[in-house]
């Protein structure tokens, strides 16, 4: 069932993209996780939660996006990455714990 968060997490960095990062990695890894037991639901959202953690680096559109609507800086904008992260980070332990205790 890690394999699904950590899917979701890397995928979503190097995508720079939640949309992307969750699409890559549930074709990519569809198939090992519900061979493995994991439900599709419980799988998808672990994936997605996982893809939100880094899905604001600089090389996505969001990044851009949000810092450019308010005419942020760029050295701003990448101090708000690390929060951004943690908010993602959460989601994504809640939707592991939800998995794990069988909800």
């Amino acid at each position: 069932f890690v394999l699904a968060p950590l899917s979701g997490i890397l995928m979503g960095a190097a995508t720079a993209s939640t949309t992307a990062g969750s699409t890559i990695a549930s074709q990519t890894f569809s198939g090992p996780l519900t061979a493995a037991g994991v439900p599709a639901v419980s799988a998808a959202a672990m994936i997605h939660a996982g893809a939100t953690v880094l899905d604001s680096l600089p090389h996505g559109s969001f990044f851009h996006a949000t810092g450019g609507s308010v005419f942020m800086a760029i050295e701003d904008r990448m101090k708000l990455i690390p929060y951004e992260a943690i908010v993602g980070l959460s989601s994504t332990i809640v939707a592991t714990i939800l998995y794990l205790i069988g909800f």
